[in-house]
């Protein structure tokens, strides 16, 4: 059994159109850490791809899937940038060279459509156990002439439909706009999954295993105090909601201290900047 993840950033764009994300980096880089942790994640190859042409993308994404897979393999995707929707409701993802013209059409070939993940990818894969995180502003903004920089619409995407199946979780920021990233790019539900990860904290049943339904809902509780307006979601069948993403230590009362706090200030509702950032540190 192996585990392999590929992890892809777009932070620059070779289109105006499209406002930079420079935290899309720090946030990969933060990720390859936690998942490479020898008492984390455990992975056994992680693989970076930062501001890479949609050929490569494709290419990379079709290889991790799909080559010398086995059943039992622990396949995890992650995507960080921007993301459209075309006029048929498809979505895709946007790499640094996608096209996008003066009247703000988007050529659909110089991008990642999810169509392509599920069907040329995951369908053909060997591995049972899949995962997708999606950390990206979807929108169909660019063909109403607007920056998706000022779009703050939800939309509905049928990410299920398009990503999902048996054996797998897609895991999503946010239902909205933009709103997935902080200010400065980073994203927020990607920060969350880390922390949940690195400090044991999503571990809520204590087993000492932090599985995908467990991570998900430390990182929705989590963005959802600090943005209200994020909604992030999870799709998955059956087997999906319990692949085994990471460790967490068993009997650390730092980490049950932690977990205590947290408890607590959820019954009272109440929590300074300060207790925050003291939390933080521990």
């Amino acid at each position: 059994m192996a585990k392999l993840a590929l992890l892809i950033g777009v932070s620059e764009y070779e289109s105006n159109v499209l406002p930079p994300l420079p935290g899309v980096v720090k946030d990969i880089e933060a990720m390859q850490r936690v998942l490479e942790h020898p008492e984390i994640g455990k992975f056994d190859q992680v693989t970076q791809l930062i501001n890479k042409d949609a050929s490569t993308i494709h290419y990379e994404i079709e290889r991790l899937f799909t080559e010398n897979r086995y059943k039992d393999d622990l396949v995890l995707l992650y995507l960080s940038g921007h993301g459209f929707r075309d006029e048929n409701g498809y979505l895709h993802y946007v790499s640094c060279n996608t096209k996008i013209n003066e009247h703000k059409h988007v050529f659909t070939g110089t991008a990642v459509a999810a169509r392509f993940i599920q069907e040329q990818c995951m369908n053909r894969s060997q591995s049972q156990r899949q995962v997708v995180i999606l950390d990206c502003c979807f929108s169909g903004a660019f063909a109403e002439g607007m920056s998706a920089k000022n779009v703050v619409r939800i939309i509905n995407i049928d990410i299920a439909a398009q990503l999902g199946g048996e054996g797998r979780a897609v895991l999503t920021s946010s239902t909205a706009t933009q709103v997935s990233f902080e200010d400065q790019g980073g994203g927020v539900y990607t920060q969350y999954l880390i922390e949940g990860m690195e400090k044991g904290a999503a571990d809520t049943d204590n087993d000492g295993v932090i599985t995908v339904a467990e991570l998900h809902e430390y990182a929705k509780r989590k963005v959802q105090e600090a943005k209200p307006a994020m909604k992030p979601e999870i799709y998955a069948v059956r087997e999906g909601y319990t692949i085994r993403l990471a460790n967490a230590p068993v009997g650390d009362p730092r980490l049950e201290y932690r977990k205590e706090v947290e408890k607590c200030v959820r019954k009272d509702g109440s929590f300074s900047a300060v207790g925050r950032r003291i939390l933080d540190r521990r």
